[in-house]
């Protein structure tokens, strides 16, 4: 997406309400815009050093963290660089670019994800990819899209991604088939996502929504990072003729390998 920089003066606003029959009351509001610029490291969020230019220039690999945005506020952990779905272990990954200066595609200050494989219900021959599109996460599909990452379409890739807008490029309407709650979380790891069913004037703005959580368990999210365990307690789970010593998470082998021990029952 490109970035603007740019500057507004500051806005009065008077607005006239009647308060009864005869009187009126008068409510001012003041509206400041500034710039979209840094004058000191402060402004990149201590994330990032601040140029003469006015721009953040952020810090890559900072603890195995790589901070992007305008002022470096969003992050992104090197073992969130592939995530992997609940449901079937699919596995989502960032997309490295070269013209980007952090080298991988982004969408509204936050990393693209493509889709690599694991489930049974995506076509392997089509490009899906998690996207950002100002306040929710979009998945979008596009069929035989292998072609977008060929050497022939680095070019429309380049000049499609660069110059998106989810509203004007009618990304909902084009090949969007999943879409996530409204969020302004770094990824899509924590966040609930629905599948996108029938549309029409019945339905809401995104249609029929399907939840993709595990048992549409709502607040579970569907996508973990690599090294991301859930942390579950015994007390938390309704076994009330289960007891024992055994309170929480007592042994993991692999990714989403995790169980309980709840103690022998009586």
């Amino acid at each position: 997406m490109v970035r603007y920089a740019f500057c507004l003066c500051s806005l009065g606003i008077q607005m006239f309400l009647p308060y009864s029959h005869t009187t009126f009351v008068v409510l001012q509001y003041s509206v400041d815009i500034v710039c979209n610029e840094c004058s000191e490291d402060a402004d990149c969020n201590l994330n990032g050093v601040c140029k003469n230019d006015g721009k953040c220039e952020c810090y890559n690999n900072e603890e195995g963290v790589t901070f992007i945005g305008p002022h470096c506020e969003v992050r992104l952990k090197d073992d969130c660089r592939t995530i992997y779905g609940e449901l079937y272990n699919d596995t989502w990954s960032v997309v490295p670019t070269p013209w980007d200066d952090k080298g991988l595609w982004q969408s509204y200050d936050r990393p693209v994800y493509r889709y690599q494989g694991g489930n049974p219900l995506i076509n392997d021959t089509d490009v899906v990819v998690l996207a950002y599109s100002g306040d929710r996460w979009f998945g979008v599909r596009q069929r035989q899209g292998e072609r977008l990452f060929s050497k022939e379409g680095q070019e429309f890739l380049k000049a499609a991604a660069t110059n998106y807008h989810a509203f004007w490029d009618r990304a909902l309407q084009n090949g969007t088939v999943v879409v996530s709650d409204a969020t302004t979380k770094d990824t899509p790891v924590g966040v609930d996502f629905y599948r996108i069913g029938e549309r029409g004037d019945q339905f809401g703005p995104y249609g029929a929504l399907y939840p993709l959580q595990l048992n549409n368990q709502t607040g579970r999210g569907v996508f973990r990072c690599t090294d991301s365990r859930p942390v579950v307690y015994a007390d938390a789970l309704p076994f009330p003729n289960i007891t024992g010593s055994g309170r929480r998470i007592s042994h993991t082998e692999e990714l989403f390998d995790t169980y309980l021990w709840l103690g022998d029952p009586n």
